[in-house]
């Protein structure tokens, strides 16, 4: 019985690791949207995968943080960013051009 504590332990402490870990990721897109009135920013991930796949992305709607310059940034531009789950909004932490 303690072995499989020990072991039930172990893995949810590794599935809430790699979860967490997940949601801080870079990941790669292009700005398809501003709205700065509502502090909004409208990003279409990247394409990854197999290549000669005609199938996009679509663009998906992200609050911004604060502190984000909404000036700095353009639609078309090519962007890193890191977005995460805050209080069950999806929000960009941080926006960098390519």
């Amino acid at each position: 019985m303690r072995n499989f504590r020990a072991a039930l332990i172990g893995f949810i402490a590794v599935a809430l690791f790699s979860a967490g870990a997940s949601a801080q990721e870079s990941r790669l897109g292009t700005i398809s949207r501003l709205d700065e009135a509502n502090g909004i920013i409208g990003i279409a991930e990247a394409q990854t995968g197999t290549t000669g796949s005609g199938a996009g992305t679509a663009a998906q709607a992200f609050k911004v943080q604060d502190g984000l310059a909404f000036n700095a940034f353009k639609e078309g531009d090519r962007v890193s960013y890191t977005a995460e789950d805050i209080q069950g909004v999806k929000a960009v932490t941080k926006l960098q051009k390519q």
